[in-house]
């Protein structure tokens, strides 16, 4: 199956005979598009034993052509974990046709259809043959040419071009390969947005800043990068259905993220089911445990993070070291979101601390607007801590409680987790709120990459980075980019397979997803190789200045 885009042509130019742009069935589709007015379509082909994803758009031709583009992105098989026949019946489903209408078409019985919606209602976590034709129809796994045909309209565009196509006798023009560099590589980028737009805002900074930096050293056969930017607050249902909808719509070859799929699991299946490569920094060990138990479905999507696993860890190493924790004398508090992947007081958290020389003093646990912070601060105070652990996700709320700490009991120690590391944390802290330490699982090292990505960011947005988000989203679009440029190739089992068998040195830190579970591992807590994975990183802030502590495991 040949990939690339090209336009019509007034000749029988383009690729060798047998190959996709030569299959007279889409020929004729593609004839019926330009003889409608529709603007755009999109579909799955099946032709020949070849699987395709077909999108036809109007737009500038060359001169003297007519106004179409055709781009072919050749699959191994069916998208979206399904097989052959359930592309067949989810298909028909969108067409609106029933179980026995459907049976007739395929040649099978009405039992036999039955099962297998049934089985693709589980598959797909719908809950009606509505769900299905509208999942169909959104994912783009409607596939042409569609058995039997469309003998009635729809309103939906790729039914109403097969319903075209019966009228459509022959092909008139060729098809040419578009000329100049190779197609671009679009990504797109899910940013957060809503209470976690201080994320958002970094990570669309830092992806922006990759595909800058990239676009610069294209040269005329190089690969540049298109960016498709979405921000979606991840509580609201509606919100993320649009932005992924704009991604279907944009056609984007590869998702970058944060952490939008831990907040909303139907990211995560909306990635399994597009079967586009998705990097994403959602620690959570939920995520690595589906992709490790669903391989097949699964197997383009990739944890560019260690978990949070790391997080507990950390603390505890840090624990260890503390004076504090001598004799066993050490008294400790925290403070954490309930809920959000945040909750560090899990089952064997107060043994493990124990073990360390620290007693769990007092657990307040908020929500994620945090109004009377003097109150939580007082609680968490109540027994004399030692040391108090904050774990929320938001900058602000976790700035505050911050502040309320200090105003309690001035010079009182903290331990964030993650959370300073963005920009915006900083921005809500009070004089005097500082004098703080916390840890994070993807960060930025005070090296040469870490200063000279620091340096760009700054030059170009004005201010400087967080140490996570901004540089985790620059890496994501890198790494993409050289997956990409080595194999040559915009399929995702290629690019996967690149993926899970070389190692990409970014700026924070080393990228191998050679494990069942697709994630990057972490130093020292996953992995003894610092050279293979990213260091967990202590940071502690005194003032406005901010440096990374060594820890030893």
């Amino acid at each position: 199956m040949a990939e690339g885009t090209w336009e019509l042509a007034a000749g029988p130019v383009g690729e060798p005979t047998g190959s996709a742009v030569h299959d007279p069935e889409l020929l004729r589709r593609i004839a019926a598009f330009e003889r409608s007015d529709l603007e755009s379509v999109s579909f799955l082909w099946h032709g020949a034993g070849r699987w395709a994803r077909c999108r036809i758009r109007r737009g500038p031709g060359a001169a003297g052509s007519p106004a179409a583009t055709v781009t072919l992105l050749a699959l191994d098989g069916p998208p979206a974990g399904l097989t052959a026949r359930e592309v067949d019946v989810v298909s028909l489903i969108a067409l609106g046709l029933s179980n026995r209408e459907i049976s007739s078409r395929l040649g099978t019985s009405v039992r036999t259809v039955t099962t297998q919606v049934e089985r693709l209602l589980r598959k797909t976590g719908q809950e009606s043959r509505a769900g299905l034709g509208a999942m169909a129809v959104d994912r783009e796994l409607v596939r042409l040419p569609l058995p039997g045909g469309v003998d009635r309209g729809s309103g939906i565009r790729v039914l109403d071009l097969e319903k075209l196509v019966a009228g459509e006798p022959s092909f008139p023009w060729g098809l040419r390969r578009v000329s100049g560099g190779r197609r671009p590589l679009r990504v797109g980028t899910i940013a957060l947005g809503g209470p976690f737009a201080a994320d958002g805002e970094e990570t669309i900074r830092g992806a922006s800043l990759a595909v800058r930096d990239i676009n610069a050293l294209a040269c005329e056969r190089g690969r540049p990068v298109e960016h498709v930017v979405v921000a979606v607050d991840p509580l609201s249902q509606e919100s993320v259905r649009a932005g992924l909808a704009v991604l279907v719509e944009q056609d984007v070859d590869a998702i970058t993220s944060s952490y939008a799929s831990a907040f909303n699991p139907e990211v995560f299946d909306f990635a399994a089911d597009y079967g586009r490569i998705f990097l994403h920094t959602n620690s959570w060990t939920h995520s690595v445990d589906m992709v490790r138990s669903s391989p097949a479905r699964y197997r383009n999507v990739f944890q560019s993070c260690p978990s949070e696993n790391a997080y507990q860890a950390a603390l505890i190493a840090y624990l260890r070291a503390h004076p504090a924790g001598r004799g066993g004398r050490g008294r400790l508090a925290v403070i954490e979101l309930d809920g959000y992947g945040c909750s560090i007081t899990g089952a064997g958290f107060t043994a493990q601390v124990s073990e360390v020389g620290w007693a769990v003093t007092a657990v307040a646990r908020v929500g994620l607007s945090v109004r009377d912070t003097d109150a939580v601060a007082a609680e968490a105070l109540g027994d004399g801590a030692d040391l108090v652990v904050v774990s929320h996700v938001s900058p602000e709320a976790a700035a505050r409680l911050q502040n309320a700490l200090t105003r309690a009991r001035p010079g009182q120690e903290s331990y964030h987790i993650y959370t300073p590391s963005l920009a915006g944390f900083a921005r809500h802290l009070e004089p005097g709120g500082g004098g703080l330490t916390w840890s994070t699982v993807t960060g930025r090292s005070d090296d040469a990459l870490g200063r000279r990505f620091a340096e760009a960011y700054t030059r170009q947005f004005g201010v400087p980075p967080g140490w996570t988000q901004a540089s985790a989203a620059y890496d994501q679009v890198r790494m993409l980019h050289t997956a990409v440029s080595v194999t040559g190739s915009l399929r995702p089992a290629v690019t996967g397979d690149y993926l899970r068998s070389e190692a990409y040195r970014g700026v924070n830190g080393t990228y191998l997803f050679a494990s069942p579970g697709q994630f990057a591992a972490g130093y020292p807590y996953d992995s003894t190789h610092l050279g293979l994975a990213q260091p967990t990183l202590t940071y502690r802030m005194s003032g406005s200045h901010q440096h990374v502590v060594p820890m030893s495991a």
